[in-house]
């Protein structure tokens, strides 16, 4: 079996960082104004916790960190399309 290089290893990581940074941001976008969060079981045996997180500031609060999640995701892939540039930059020169 073939090893990676650290190298592509680190793009393999930053990758699945990326992408697992857009996956939670879109869940914790959409996932508060759904059926799924007001038909969930942990709902129907505390009512106090109910009223809580049926609350529409609470759910903006939960679609506003998936906002900060997918600004996180996105600053990432710049950062890494960025990375990308230069390594094939000093490859392309030398």
């Amino acid at each position: 079996m073939r090893r990676l290089s650290p190298k592509y290893m680190n793009r393999v990581l930053a990758v699945a960082f990326i992408l697992f940074c857009f996956e939670i941001g879109v869940v914790l976008v959409f996932v508060p104004w759904s059926a799924l969060w007001e038909n969930n079981v942990l709902l129907t045996y505390s009512i106090s916790l109910r009223g809580l997180l049926l609350n529409n500031f609470v759910r903006g609060a939960v679609s506003g960190l998936g906002v900060v999640d997918l600004a996180l995701g996105l600053g990432e892939l710049g950062r890494f399309w960025k990375s990308i540039k230069i390594v094939n930059r000093s490859t392309t020169t030398e």
